[in-house]
This record gives C-alpha cells, structure tokens and sequence, in this order.
C-alpha cells in the first residue's frame, strides 16, 4: 500500500513462526532458568533506555536497523501495560523512530507486537516476554532469504547500535 496504514490481525492458531520462537525462549529458559529478553547482557545491542523499557537492535537480527523496544520488567501479554508504561513507550517508540528516519532518509517500515498467545499455559509465562519489533523496509527480500528462511543482513548489530545511539533528535 502506498499510504501510512495498521492493521491488527488475530488467528484460531498460532503461526509456525511464533511457536518456533517460543520454543527458542523456552530453551533458553531451561537452560539458563532465566527469560531471554530479561538477561539481555550486552550493552553494545541497546540503542536507548527508559524507565520502563530497553530499544535494542537484536543479535542475528533478519533485518538492517531492525529494533526491538522490550519490557525491562518481565511481562508476557501487551495487554497487560498500564498507563505510565504506555506514555513511556511511546515516548521511546517516537524517539528510536525520529532516529530511523533522520539516519536512513525516512524509510517506510513495519512494525509488530510480539505478545504471548492467549490461553498459554501459566507454566509458559516465565520465559515469554511480549516485544515491540521495528523493521525500516530498506530492501528487497530476496530469493534466497524467500526460499531458505535465513535472512542476510550487512548490518552488524553493534554497528547499527551505536550509530543510531550518537544520532542526536532533540530541537
């Protein structure tokens, strides 16, 4: 579509892509006994921070630029944010996009709330953790990335990172 648009999408089932990164989390959860988007260690992956929540630019992400603005305290369902919360997310939502926008020359992006699926077992909930993901449209997915999965990205996320955290927005 050729204009600013959302659209909010529910389905009777949980897409192949979700179960395939819940069961990633709950590895990592049974591994380490700790949610991965709670331990994220590595300083040089953050763009910005609030009081409420972290702007990221995640390892082996699929695309350049990508960000991914996660709940500094663990939560499963977006649902669930309160309004202090939601005036802080938005705050950071508009600063990380002010940054896109002045260092790649305004692109069009997409954006997705990443949240646990309804009627998810209570067991489940420790290593689930809903997220805000951020992709600048900046190419073309290719045919290797349509036909295989795995998504090249000439971005390093540490680069992205830091070029992005020096990007000054204010007036």
């Amino acid at each position: 579509m050729a204009h600013s648009h959302s659209q909010m999408v529910g389905t009777p089932f949980v897409p192949p892509s979700v179960t395939s990164r819940l069961n990633c989390m709950k590895e990592v959860f049974e591994r380490s006994g700790k949610c991965s988007l709670c331990d994220i260690q590595c300083k040089d992956v953050v763009v910005s921070e609030t009081r409420n929540f972290s702007a990221i630019v995640p390892f082996a992400a699929s695309y350049a630029f990508e960000i991914w603005i996660i709940p500094r305290e663990h939560s499963s369902y977006f649902h669930e944010i309160d309004q202090d919360k939601i005036l802080d997310l938005g705050s950071l939502l508009r600063s990380i996009l002010e940054k896109l926008c002045k260092q790649l020359n305004d692109p069009p992006f997409n954006y997705m709330i990443h949240s646990a699926p309804f009627g998810l077992s209570s067991s489940c909930l420790p290593y689930t953790h809903w997220f805000l993901q951020i992709v600048p449209q900046l190419s073309v997915t290719g045919g290797f990335e349509m036909g295989s999965g795995c998504y090249i990205n000439p971005v390093f996320p540490e680069d992205a990172a830091k070029i992005l955290r020096e990007i000054d927005c204010s007036i």
